[in-house]
């Protein structure tokens, strides 16, 4: 096997092609290979596969300036953003002069127009010969590395409590739920409703290339049903009815319609009437064509990107940031409907209100970053002995928690705080520099058979649970007191 040579090693030279044409991409690695420069290639012909051969760290990127769906512009930017000494060099039909001085002025390693491909093997090494082969550069390992760990941008930390979080409530609202809890939002889709199949099939392939998620009608009626169920960040359509009955459906159901137009016609301003965007000619190619994809793409990020904003905003005000267990507003959100589901379904229900015991004090002698380590420890041991899916813990204040015990009656939730008083105390927390002791107190109240508004029996557990608890502190902390709620009396009993 005949091995390429730079910098005077022997190495292997793991190429990337972007084109749509097979044989195009077979020629231009028969051409390097004729030339002593032996390759392992990958072609790609999408946004999406692009992408995810990208992260395989290619030594070489060849690129069309002209895939449909996914020009070399796009795949030049992406690249010199994510892994900027990788070499890009353009192998396409013929470029104006300009074009190639925008493509070399934005990092462009050459351009060989696809009828000069001789030239190829020359400008690849030079384009090689400024770069160390071997494993990716430490920016681009960093780079890589935090992509795949966090491509939202929140803490990692921040979602460790999602299979609880997640499955918390047997009636919870899933469409706000699961979406919170998800790493990356769903992504926004484009809905194509053209009468011509062939047509539409391939509308569809294109905007797949174009790594856009599609989403395929095939009468009004069922598109009308789309659009309703779901926002679309775009609307492809050649139905002028379409149009003006989507315009009446909730705001947002559509972000953008685009009116396809049919080629025995010219219903431009009747589009704009009927309450479309902008209209595209139904020939896949042209200028316009690809402006309009262009602007499509555009669209599909925005939208991208403010959903990415609104699940981050839902994350940090789901979960305490600190404790990695569920907020304040999480509970005074949640915890009324867990009420209202065991007062509908006659079942139990336990609250547990608990506090750490001289918490002040380990802030003042130890300092307030050893407060947030034995809070988070705290959370940790609260959190690790309860049932994954069914219970659930919240921080309510600056040391005080609740847990919530779905199905469990009383004389079991005084056993279940029991367990976590004992879990609490029974090793000592580790701070920076030494261990201390830690105790808690708790406050416990069970619903049974209650009946009545739910809001005030909401506000009634709570009151129950937090007097149990301060009857824990004046009793001497370390401590679990028990308030069960019966016909609206509470009866305190406490577990020395």
């Amino acid at each position: 096997m005949v091995m390429t040579r730079i910098h005077g090693a022997l190495w292997m030279l793991r190429l990337l092609l972007i084109e749509d044409e097979v044989q195009a991409a077979e020629l231009a690695v028969h051409t390097l290979k004729q030339a002593g420069l032996d390759c392992a290639s990958e072609r790609v012909a999408s946004e999406g596969d692009f992408r995810k051969a990208l992260a395989r760290s290619p030594d070489l990127i060849l690129s069309d300036s002209n895939v449909p769906g996914f020009d070399g512009w796009a795949a030049l930017s992406i690249a010199k953003s994510e892994f900027p000494n990788t070499p890009f060099i353009f192998v396409s039909g013929h470029l104006e002069e300009a074009a190639v001085r925008r493509a070399l002025a934005n990092g462009a390693a050459g351009y060989v127009p696809k009828t000069e491909l001789p030239r190829l093997p020359a400008v690849v090494r030079a384009a090689l010969g400024s770069v160390t082969p071997g494993p990716a550069s430490a920016l681009e390992e960093g780079r890589r590395t935090a992509s795949a760990i966090d491509p939202s941008g929140i803490a990692a930390h921040l979602l460790e409590r999602r299979a609880v979080l997640d499955k918390t409530l047997r009636m919870e609202d899933r469409s706000v739920m699961s979406s919170i809890m998800r790493r990356t939002p769903p992504l926004p889709v484009a809905l194509v409703m053209i009468e011509s199949t062939s047509l539409r099939e391939r509308f569809v392939k294109i905007l797949h290339n174009a790594n856009i998620e599609v989403e395929q009608a095939h009468s009004n009626q069922t598109a009308l049903a789309s659009l309703e169920s779901r926002i679309h960040a775009l609307l492809f359509t050649d139905s002028l009815d379409l149009i003006r009955n989507g315009r009446l459906l909730h705001a947002g159901a559509a972000t953008h319609m685009v009116y396809v137009e049919r080629a025995d016609e010219s219903g431009r301003q009747d589009a704009f009437r009927a309450g479309a965007n902008s209209c595209m000619p139904a020939e896949l190619g042209g200028e316009e064509f690809w402006a309009h994809l262009t602007i499509a793409r555009r669209i599909i990020s925005l939208a991208a990107s403010l959903h990415l904003a609104l699940t981050d905003n839902r994350i940090l005000s789901t979960i305490d940031e600190l404790t990695r267990c569920g907020s304040r507003r999480f509970f005074e959100h949640q915890f009324p409907r867990e009420v209202e589901r065991a007062v509908r379904v006659g079942r139990p229900l336990s609250l547990v209100m608990c506090d750490i015991d001289h918490f002040k004090s380990i802030n003042d002698t130890h300092g307030h970053e050893a407060g947030d380590e034995v809070l988070r420890e705290f959370a940790d041991r609260l959190t690790q002995r309860l049932r994954l899916g069914e219970d659930w813990v919240a921080r309510v204040g600056g040391e005080e928690f609740a847990v919530v015990l779905s199905e469990v009656a009383d004389l079991e939730g005084r056993a279940v705080a029991e367990r976590l008083r004992e879990r609490i105390s029974a090793t000592e927390f580790s701070i920076p520099g030494r261990l201390v002791a830690i105790t808690a107190s708790f406050g416990v109240c069970s619903l049974w058979g209650a009946r009545g508004d739910v809001s005030t029996l909401t506000k009634d557990l709570i009151k129950g649970a937090d007097s149990a608890l301060y009857e824990s502190k004046r009793l001497g902390r370390n401590r679990v007191t028990a308030a069960p709620y019966q016909h609206n009396v509470l009866a305190t009993v406490t577990i020395e």
